[in-house]
């Protein structure tokens, strides 16, 4: 997706005249989003809040995620191999959507080096600073651990240690540390205590990611070329090669 796609005025563009193949195509890519391609997950994600009254800018950034998808066709996703450790990515873009002012969360998890999940949404409330916006996408994405160690407890998988939590922002993590929410961050405070109990009873550790490695930035915005493929290979989408397999 063009990166300034979002700061577009919507007024501007002409609506079509029938949403139905909009609608159609939007659902398909969503698909090829959820089950093997996260690189077009945000992109998707945020013209899919558009099918109801879709614009012809909204069609022709449609068209761009598949001249996209045709230009990778060799791509595939890579599995991990090898240890046993569960570790993942959060991120957060602050104010994003110009309409709302609602930020976008993302996430990614691995699994002995390998992606097993992903996730990218708008987030329900409007972060007042950069550092509630990232915090309440890492409650989202804690509530995410819980589930996969549920599942993985099932299936008979054990963790080395505490699953390892990639975040961003200093002031964030700071912010796990303190004995009490800040008074301005009130209307977060659920979040702020969720989040607190996960680290105390050892269940995840915060680390701090610096944001050139930010792995979960591909799933908060659009992103250059050079960024999203160098994002890309890092997640584990990478072309096809046949030596390699062997």
């Amino acid at each position: 997706m063009d990166p300034g796609f979002l700061k577009r005025k919507e007024e501007n563009g002409r609506k079509l005249d029938s949403p139905k193949a909009y609608q159609s195509l939007i659902g398909a890519l969503f698909y090829a989003a959820v089950t093997s391609r996260p690189d077009i997950a945000i992109a998707t994600a945020i013209l899919g809040r558009r099918v109801q009254d879709p614009s012809e800018a909204d069609w022709n950034e449609a068209k761009r995620i598949l001249r996209y998808l045709k230009g990778t066709l060799d791509s595939v996703l890579y599995l991990g191999s090898g240890g046993q450790k569960l570790e993942c990515f959060v991120d957060a873009d602050w104010a994003g959507d110009e309409s709302d002012r609602k930020s976008n969360s993302g996430f990614v998890f691995k699994f002995g080096g390998g992606l097993i999940g992903w996730g990218c949404h708008k987030q329900k409330c409007v972060a007042l600073s950069s550092t509630e916006a990232e915090y309440v996408s890492l409650a989202e994405c804690l509530q995410e651990v819980k589930w996969i160690l549920k599942l993985m407890a099932d299936v008979g998988e054990q963790l080395d240690g505490p699953v390892l939590v990639n975040e961003d922002n200093q002031s964030c993590i700071a912010l796990t540390k303190g004995d009490r929410a800040e008074r301005k961050a009130k209307h977060i405070d659920t979040k702020f205590n969720f989040v607190k109990d996960m680290v105390r009873d050892g269940i995840v550790k915060l680390q701090y990611c610096p944001t050139e490695h930010m792995q979960a930035d591909l799933l908060t915005k659009p992103l250059q070329a050079v960024k999203l493929r160098q994002l890309r290979e890092a997640i584990g989408i990478k072309p096809f090669s046949v030596e390699e397999e062997c």
